[in-house]
């Protein structure tokens, strides 16, 4: 390791599971968040960092275009067609991946009172990922003038399904147990998908674009990091933060 901690991980054997024809694949199962074992007392929170970049080594799976012709309102929101790319790479980075402690924290970490927001419009997702900490609200909207059902297959938390047939609806729900990438879909319009996860504890980050990613306001400590994504097999890894310093950890997972 050097000075700051830089640490590179791959991941081998990613499976895809990923829409055909607006039609889903069976998901991944949601599964738990990996335990919190306490560094320091619960709560607490530093100036350290980690980041890094989450790559993407192989052929990712290719785009699907959806078929929006089951509902003429969807279709005439989208002229041009509508298309999905179940693993975003770009110049090796990968999008939308779940970067957060898996162990080395404290879990006694109260959960923000503001709602983030999942909104379904132009008949889709936004953001197609979510994160949030358990007991904290989600708000859920319909901003399409056409029917929408929200409805979350969780392995531990509460399954709802819950229809919002006016733009402008909105609906809270609080999900209590940490799980990673809950399958959420529409029933009346298949290819809509999103994943909502629910941690114990503020320390994670979703990939951008590029695959860049940055958990900030650390406490010292050893910490075992995982990335996770909708589509491939996790990938973990160790880094230290050390007098509020910043570290960097790279991940990698490896496909076909």
């Amino acid at each position: 390791m050097n000075p700051r901690g830089l640490l590179i991980v791959v991941a081998t054997g990613a499976f895809f599971a990923f829409a055909y024809n607006g039609a889903s694949a069976p998901d991944p199962p949601a599964v738990a968040a990996g335990p919190a074992v306490a560094a320091t007392s619960a709560g607490d929170t530093g100036s350290g960092a980690i980041a890094g970049k989450v790559s993407f080594l192989g052929t990712a799976p290719p785009t699907v275009r959806v078929k929006l012709s089951a509902d003429p309102k969807c279709a005439a929101m989208h002229t041009g067609g509508l298309e999905h790319q179940p693993v975003k790479v770009k110049d090796g980075g990968l999008a939308d991946a779940l970067v957060y402690v898996k162990s080395g924290i404290g879990a006694s970490y109260p959960a923000p009172a503001e709602p983030l927001l999942l909104d379904q419009i132009g008949c889709d997702y936004q953001p197609h990922m979510i994160v949030l900490m358990a007991g904290q609200p989600l708000k859920i909207r319909n901003s399409d003038d056409t029917l929408h059902n929200i409805h979350p297959r969780p392995a531990l938390n509460k399954e709802f399904n819950i229809g919002q047939p006016r733009r402008g609806m909105e609906v809270l729900r609080i999900l209590e147990k940490p799980e990673l990438m809950i399958p959420t879909g529409c029933d009346v319009h298949p290819w809509m998908r999103a994943y909502v996860s629910v941690l114990t504890h503020p320390f994670f980050s979703v990939t951008k674009e590029d695959g860049s990613y940055a958990i900030k306001a650390l406490p010292d400590g050893e910490y075992e990091v995982e990335a996770v994504h909708s589509q491939l097999k996790s990938v973990t890894g160790r880094v230290s933060v050390k007098d509020g310093k910043p570290s960097t950890l790279d991940l990698t997972f490896k496909g076909g």
